[in-house]
C-alpha cells in the first residue's frame, strides 16, 4: 500500500503576513491546501489549529512533518526546499544571499514591525490603546526606512538585488502595500517598484485567495 502524499497546508488569510506564504507558493506552482482561518476569529481557538500552534499566530506552514510560523522564516525555507521549481534567493553561503537576507531581515524588523506599532494603535486601539503620537512617530520612522530602500533602487534596478525577483522583494512588497492602508504616502520610486511587482501573477492570484470579503472586514478597510 503506497504512502499518502504529504500534507502541504497554510493556515491563514486575511493579513499582509499571511499573504507571503501564498504568493511563494504560486510563484513555485506548488500545490497546497488552505485553511482560512482570519486572525482575532474563532478560527484561532480551533483545537486542530491550537494542537499546531501553541503560539495560536498566523501565518503557519505544515509542509509534510515539518511546521513552521513567522512568515519571512517560511518565505525562505520554500525558497530553499524548492529551488529546483524557481531561483527565489541567491544561493546558500554566497555573498549574494548575506546580503539578500540583510535585506529581508531590514524589511522585517525596520518596515513590517513598524507597520504594526500603527495597527496596534489605530486599528486595535480597542485592544491595545489608542496613541497618535506612537502612530505618528511609527510613520515617520518607517519613512524614514522607506528612503533606505530608495536609495538601493537609484540605478534603476528593477528589483532589490537587481533583475531578478526574490523573496526580499516579496517581503518588502507586502509591506509597501501595508504602508498603502494606512495611508503612508511612498517615494515615487518605490510606488513605480510596488506597481510594477503589482503585475505579476502569482501576486495577483495571492490577493484574491488572501483577501476574501469577510477577511476585509475584519482589516476594516480596502486590501492592503
Amino acid at each position: 500500500m503506497s504512502e499518502p502524499d504529504p500534507i502541504r497546508r497554510v493556515w491563514g488569510i486575511g493579513t499582509p503576513r499571511t499573504l507571503r506564504p501564498h504568493w511563494l507558493l504560486r510563484e513555485l506552482d506548488l500545490e497546497y491546501e488552505t485553511k482560512p482561518i482570519i486572525t482575532r476569529s474563532e478560527g484561532m481557538r480551533f483545537p486542530e489549529f491550537l494542537a499546531l500552534s501553541q503560539r495560536a499566530k498566523i501565518p503557519l506552514l505544515e509542509d509534510g512533518r515539518l511546521m513552521i510560523g513567522e512568515s519571512a522564516a517560511i518565505a525562505l525555507y520554500l525558497a530553499d526546499r524548492y529551488r529546483d521549481l524557481g531561483i527565489f534567493a541567491p544561493p546558500r553561503d554566497s555573498d549574494d544571499r548575506a546580503r539578500h537576507d540583510e535585506l529581508c531581515f531590514f524589511v522585517m524588523s525596520e518596515m513590517d514591525a513598524i507597520l504594526y506599532v500603527i495597527r496596534r494603535h489605530e486599528g486595535l486601539a480597542q485592544i491595545y490603546g489608542e496613541s497618535k503620537v506612537a502612530a505618528e512617530s511609527a510613520r515617520e520612522y518607517f519613512l524614514r526606512s522607506a528612503a533606505e530602500i530608495e536609495r538601493r533602487l537609484v540605478d534603476g534596478r528593477t528589483h532589490l538585488m537587481g533583475d531578478d525577483f526574490n523573496v526580499a522583494d516579496l517581503l518588502l512588497k507586502t509591506c509597501l502595500d501595508w504602508a498603502g492602508f494606512v495611508n503612508i504616502a511612498l517615494p515615487d520610486a518605490l510606488v513605480a517598484y510596488s506597481e510594477a511587482i503589482s503585475t505579476r501573477p502569482a501576486y495577483i492570484a495571492a490577493m484574491q485567495h488572501n483577501f476574501p470579503p469577510a477577511a476585509l472586514a475584519a482589516l476594516g478597510g480596502p486590501t492592503p
